[in-house]
């Protein structure tokens, strides 16, 4: 028991004539039974019936029932024995350290001039209503039911309830916490039976809960935390049986608001995290950068490490000055960013935005087994979700991520279950899906992508959308919806893989700051559809693309610089070519040529070729092979000296106007034909040659003659049996030169046909 101090000259005064009369042996009529004038606990006069002394309260309180005379159990229910002070001034100090009563005590509307003392006590139940008080002393405090502060002011002081063991719950109404700059309250390692329920709490100060364990809900709606450039609420460590809720209060309608940063670091929590409409201010007016590139210094949420079964819900009004971390964080149930607002425009330093980017979501190696909904959301500053893992599916709809020439959304090696859509939404920075994994869809569907990343290193402008050796289970769409899909900078697709249908209906792509609109490096889909709007900005590289299925337009093949196709492979077009339609065919024969930049470029002419051909349309595929043998001379022509330029193109022309370089072989017989005539009514007209010997009698034939030099392979013995002079030896050698090159395209136009066939 305290050691108390006591002078019994002193006399009583009301106030403690009245409380002797409380506790008495009954409750008769006196004049102390008349209530006395109500108490203005925040102001600075009283009248002196209104004063209790602090040790007179105190010794009335801890002595002994035989020795103070009074009845102990004066109210008698099966609730704990109430010992009511009101309207009261307590001067001097109120010490009840280590003190054991089995009653509550409540104080109503009083005001302690010194800090009241309960370390280590044990009480059945404390009601502070009202009350003014300059802290308060509990550490180890036990209580066996609730303890309320109930519209109290602490001014200046310091509420410590660390290491404080709560029988039922910790109830903080309406309270004011004035202690700025320092810590306001100090519940280290709290426990609380029941529910800590801190409504409409005003704290200027820290309040400090970290490893504190609340069997039931966690309650701040409506409070008001301040404590800028410091933490407003540390709760590290802390376990949480119910949920947290630190939103808009059903009674007034007003937001929980904080000033300041909320570590929840470690966090333990059955149920959900609830800051609906909540209102996070920044800790402090600038950035102050750490030595870590993971640093995040103007947070306003921290939740790093947690675990939390239930949601995470900083929708609707939300709004946070101040980056909202949750890295390593698994969550159980969604999400929810909805119509939230975080806004960290005020600090964005143009000279180091772009190298260490403040960050206004930070989710890193997080796990979320529901779903991330992030639509309607304004996102000023970077969102960094990289190793997140989504079970289901992340919605960023209508969304407004603003991050001009930064990496805006950096989710490298992502995992989503489900879809990923991103649909009508305005981005300015560059998005980063390097290497993730998408279940289902991507939908980019009328989003607007502009001002890409700057590369400080090549000092360059990066991809608007980044997807390189990203993994998608069905679908991705970049295409028109109520407006089209428009990137400024380039859309990355290298080595990613598309299950099903990379759909590009309807977009804009290019302005120019970038080499390439799109690089589909390596691509693997299995419907290809570039249908652009208009002619790409860049050049379209498809270089060792496949698919089975493309779409395409003039459009595309209007690229400023270009369409790179080379080794690209597909199955078949969307749009079959009739085998009548000839005029399709020189149109995309005029798409590759334009393509390939006065380059001779063979593996599109085949590709294009062996669709045809697979196709049933032979003749589209040979107009294909002929026209890229013509670009094959060209091209030899352009590398050979000026000297033996006409040569080649001479050759190429023959070439192409006999057997078509081989591959109209029965045109060769026709030009057989048409020699064979010419040779004949050559020597028809003129005179019969001059027989080698008189004495075999020939018979003069101008068309065996003919036919014999016109075809090496067949001898029918005429060209030895006449001398050749004049013209007609000029005549008898190009027939013969003829018939060597026609029937030796012939043999190879019927060998071609043949492996083809096999």
């Amino acid at each position: 028991m305290p050691s108390i101090p006591w002078e019994s000259s002193s006399a009583p005064t009301a106030a403690e004539q009245r409380l002797d009369e409380s506790l008495g042996q009954g409750r008769m009529r006196s004049k102390f039974d008349q209530p006395l004038s109500r108490l203005n606990v925040h102001g600075t006069s009283h009248s002196r019936e209104q004063e209790i002394r602090g040790e007179y309260l105190t010794r009335r309180l801890v002595e002994p029932p035989d020795e103070a005379g009074w009845r102990l159990f004066w109210r008698r229910s099966a609730q704990p024995p109430v010992v009511r002070v009101h309207d009261a001034v307590i001067t001097g100090s109120l010490n009840l350290r280590a003190a054991d009563l089995p009653y509550l005590l409540e104080f109503v509307r009083c005001r302690f001039e010194q800090t009241p003392d309960l370390r280590q006590a044990n009480l059945a139940g404390l009601v502070l209503r009202h009350c003014r008080f300059p802290g308060l002393r509990a550490r180890n405090l036990r209580t066996a039911n609730d303890a309320m502060l109930l519209s109290c002011t602490s001014h200046a002081g310091l509420v410590n309830l660390t290491d404080a063991n709560i029988g039922g719950s910790l109830e903080m109404l309406d309270t004011r916490l004035e202690r700025a700059g320092r810590r306001a309250m100090h519940a280290d390692r709290l426990v609380v039976a029941g529910a800590l329920l801190a409504m409409r709490l005003y704290a200027a100060g820290e309040v400090r809960i970290p490893g504190a364990k609340i069997a039931g809900n966690l309650n701040f709606c409506g409070a008001t935390l301040r404590n800028r450039g410091r933490n407003a609420l540390n709760a590290t460590g802390i376990q949480v049986g119910g949920s947290i809720r630190a939103s808009t209060d059903p009674d007034t309608g007003a937001p929980f608001s904080s000033a300041g940063r909320l570590s929840l670091a470690s966090l333990h929590l059955e149920g959900d995290l609830r800051l609906r409409d909540a209102v996070l201010e920044p800790g402090t007016s600038r950035p102050v950068r750490g030595e870590s590139s993971q640093d995040d210094p103007l947070s306003t949420l921290v939740a790093d490490r947690g675990e939390i079964r239930g949601d995470v819900q900083l929708d609707e009004n939300f709004h946070s000055g101040g980056t909202v971390r949750m890295v390593s964080t698994k969550i159980g149930g969604n999400l929810r960013f909805s119509g939230a607002r975080v806004d960290l425009g005020w600090a964005r330093n143009r000279s180091d935005a772009v190298q260490r980017p403040l960050r206004a979501i930070h989710l890193d190696g997080s796990e979320i087994m529901g779903n991330l909904d992030a639509s309607k959301v304004v996102f000023r500053g970077q969102v960094r979700m990289i190793d997140l893992n989504v079970h289901g599916g992340l919605q960023l709809n209508r969304a407004v991520l603003d991050g001009p020439r930064t990496d805006v959304f950096q989710a490298n090696r992502m995992i989503v279950g489900s879809n990923l859509e991103c649909r009508e939404s305005d981005v300015s920075g560059t998005l980063h899906l390097q290497g993730a994994r998408i279940g289902a869809n991507v939908d980019l569907r009328a989003t607007f992508l502009g001002k890409p990343a700057w590369h400080q290193h090549r000092e360059t402008y990066k991809s608007s959308l980044d997807l390189r050796a990203a993994s998608i289970g069905r679908d991705l769409v970049c295409a028109e919806g109520i407006r089209p899909f428009c990137a400024d900078g380039e859309v990355q697709l290298r080595r990613a893989v598309v299950e099903r249908q990379t759909n590009f209906h309807g977009c804009l792509l290019g302005e120019g700051s970038a080499s390439n609109a799109i690089n589909g490096f390596g691509l693997v889909t299995q419907e290809l559809t570039l249908l652009p709007s208009s002619p790409p900005v860049g050049r379209v590289v498809l270089r060792q693309a496949q698919c089975e299925l493309v779409a395409d337009n003039a459009d595309l093949w209007a690229a400023t610089r270009g369409v790179d196709v080379e080794d690209f492979a597909y199955d078949n077009l969307a749009t079959p070519v009739e085998a009548t339609d000839h005029g399709r065919v020189r149109e995309r024969l005029r798409w590759l040529h334009s393509t390939s930049k006065g380059s001779y470029q063979p593996g599109p002419y085949d590709q294009l070729a062996a669709v045809f051909r697979d196709n049933g349309n032979e003749e589209h595929a040979v107009t294909v092979l002929i026209e890229k043998q013509r670009r094959r001379y060209q091209a030899i022509a352009q590398s050979s000296r000026p000297m033996l330029r006409p040569a080649v193109w001479l050759w190429s022309l023959l070439q192409r106007a006999t057997v078509s370089y081989g591959y109209r072989p029965m045109r060769a017989l026709v030009w057989l034909v048409l020699f064979a005539a010419l040779g004949t009514t050559w020597f028809a007209l003129g005179p019969p040659l001059e027989p080698v010997n008189a004495e075999d009698n020939p018979v003069w034939s101008p068309l065996l003659y003919t036919v014999d030099q016109l075809v090496p392979i067949i001898n029918l013995g005429h060209d030895v049996m006449w001398r050749v002079t004049g013209y007609s030896q000029w005549i008898t050698v190009g027939l013969i030169a003829a018939g060597w090159i026609l029937a030796t395209t012939v043999a190879a136009g019927i060998s071609r046909s043949l492996r083809r066939e096999h």
